[in-house]
């Protein structure tokens, strides 16, 4: 008869609470635990207005859709650049293919919508919502835009290396 050991055990045990350790370290370094969205928000005309002129820090809004497949790692090097400090801002999304209440708790609990701090859908007609925020934008995601309070916005098509975000952050 084979007696049971709790070494093997214990040692599995340490493994996987040191794994869930740096799971959450690293969390917390992207603001994912803390900073998570509770709702989503309408992003109709006004607030693009509102997101100019009344934030008081730099804010990196990416505009998205659920169908978007570069958008997941876009989010995630933006959450990544802003945990490591090379770029200074709060990471906004806007969910350009649903409307407020269509799909809340799919979005709020999507992994790379959770890295932001704020998250809305579009709410009204999507052409002229893209054209309050960039006239030239042609509705293809994801489109990245800089907001810093007393500039002119930056904007990027796809994803912005570290050296744009760097120079973004700098002016």
């Amino acid at each position: 008869m084979n007696a049971w050991h709790p070494e093997p055990h214990l040692a599995t045990l340490r493994r996987r609470l040191a794994l869930a350790s740096l799971a959450l370290a690293s969390c917390a370094a992207f603001g994912i635990a803390q900073a998570a969205p509770a709702r989503v928000e309408a992003f109709d005309s006004q607030t693009w207005a509102a997101l100019r002129t009344q934030s008081k820090e730099p804010l990196l809004v990416v505009f998205t859709t659920t169908s978007c497949s570069v958008c997941p790692q876009t989010f995630d090097s933006l959450a990544k650049a802003i945990g490591a400090g090379t770029v200074k801002a709060r990471l906004i999304g806007v969910v350009m293919d649903r409307a407020p209440g269509e799909e809340d708790p799919a979005l709020l609990s999507n992994a790379h919508y959770r890295q932001t701090t704020r998250l809305f859908a579009f709410d009204g007609q999507e052409a002229a919502l893209r054209h309050t925020v960039d006239p030239n934008w042609r509705s293809i995601t994801p489109y990245v835009v800089y907001l810093a309070p007393g500039q002119a916005p930056r904007s990027k098509l796809g994803t912005p290396s570290a050296a744009e975000l760097a120079a973004w952050s700098r002016r």
